[in-house]
């Protein structure tokens, strides 16, 4: 999907080696701008994920994710965090913790907490203990796209927002180990490769 990196609240593993033929990038999922995010980063965020998807009502899924679509999510995130990263230093957006507790309790009042955090590890894999973090994400983009295109409509700010993270991406150079797959600049997400470690689609989590 092409706008999925991008976190928004839309309501209704395999253990990867971290082979690679190149030794910048052995042991790695995923090199930003020469910052290295490791193997076990990813590995240990799937399987927090496939734990609580194990134990969450299965009511509150609307599609259980299968293993490889997990891994290429956590990847996905660890790329997003790091292009934020350098948006915040570029751009001077601040979110403090109050402003996250703020949203973060807003939407667990509309929406109910067991329900956020259903979806969002289904649909974005992110555990329940990263919850802040993805509201974090959301928060520093909204910030950002009020600063690209202030007082436009939602969707001039969302393609304000996609083309300035699809040029970022491309300036700081996003490179994933092949094993977990590559990064496609032109729709922001990272995509299976021909060195991806194979995963049966589906894979039931049950």
């Amino acid at each position: 999907m092409k706008l999925r990196l991008i976190a928004t609240l839309v309501l209704g593993v395999a253990v990867l080696t971290g082979c690679s033929d190149s030794p910048k990038l052995a042991g790695s999922a995923v090199v930003v701008n020469g910052k290295v995010i490791p193997a076990s980063a990813v590995t240990d965020r799937v399987d927090k994920v496939r734990a609580q998807i194990q134990v969450t009502d299965p009511a509150l899924i609307n599609e259980v994710p299968s293993l490889i679509q997990i891994n290429q999510r956590a990847v996905d995130h660890f790329v997003l965090v790091a292009l934020l990263e350098e948006v915040v230093a570029r751009e001077g957006i601040k979110v403090t913790d109050r402003d996250v507790a703020a949203y973060r309790d807003e939407v667990f009042l509309q929406y109910a907490k067991e329900t956020i955090e259903a979806q969002l590890a289904a649909q974005n894999a992110v555990p329940a203990d990263d919850v802040d973090g993805f509201m974090y994400e959301i928060l520093v983009q909204r910030a950002l796209m009020e600063k690209l295109a202030p007082g436009a409509d939602k969707q001039t700010r969302t393609q304000a927002l996609f083309d300035y993270l699809t040029k970022l991406s491309q300036d700081l150079n996003v490179e994933l180990n092949p094993r977990f797959g590559k990064w496609d600049p032109s729709n922001l997400i990272s995509t299976p490769g021909d060195k991806t470690l194979a995963v049966p689609l589906p894979v039931s989590l049950g």
